[in-house]
């Protein structure tokens, strides 16, 4: 069965966010996962990244119990779990198979040591609404363009009047694309 690990934003939790993925999982029956970070927001800000290997050891964990196709393995987020989705998904030795973000940023780490590099040839959902008040428009379009650069297998999805929000009736269309790409 796939495998969604959906990211909730700064300052969330993740039993919240659960409920933005619930009935799309269910009724194509696959598995979901949407945890809660450590701090008050992913390994975004610096530091030590506390996030990455409890996420490697839940979905090893799920695995166990669960019949997962570990070629559709999805990390997805919003805001600063979009962030986190992009950067940490981009890391080597991670699970995950497909990346897609919304409504986040490309951190700038990816470019620092050479994480964006490991986007080639990757799957990537990249949503942004075009009325984003904290990560803008413009911020995507140039994460677009930097993943294609690199060869990044990218999907762009720019919603006209989308703001800093989660847009659940992009589930479906995110769910096709995880089964064909």
């Amino acid at each position: 069965m796939p495998l969604v690990v959906a990211l909730h934003g700064g300052s969330g939790h993740g039993r919240d966010f659960l409920w933005s993925w619930l009935a799309d999982a269910r009724s194509r029956q696959m598995l979901l996962l949407s945890p809660t970070a450590r701090d008050r927001t992913w390994s975004i800000m610096g530091g030590e990244d506390v996030d990455a290997e409890p996420l490697a050891q839940m979905v090893a964990s799920v695995a166990a119990r669960y019949p997962v196709d570990r070629g559709r393995v999805l990390l997805t987020g919003m805001s600063d779990g979009a962030t986190y989705a992009l950067l940490c998904g981009l890391r080597d030795g991670m699970p995950f198979t497909h990346l897609a973000p919304v409504c986040g940023v490309l951190h700038p780490f990816l470019f620092a040591e050479g994480g964006i590099e490991r986007a080639r040839g990757r799957p990537i959902y990249l949503v942004n609404g075009a009325l984003d008040w904290m990560f803008p428009v413009h911020t995507a379009r140039m994460a677009q363009q930097a993943l294609a650069a690199v060869g990044a297998r990218i999907v762009y999805r720019e919603i006209e009047d989308l703001s800093h929000t989660y847009p659940r009736d992009e589930n479906p269309k995110m769910l096709d694309w995880l089964m064909s790409a």
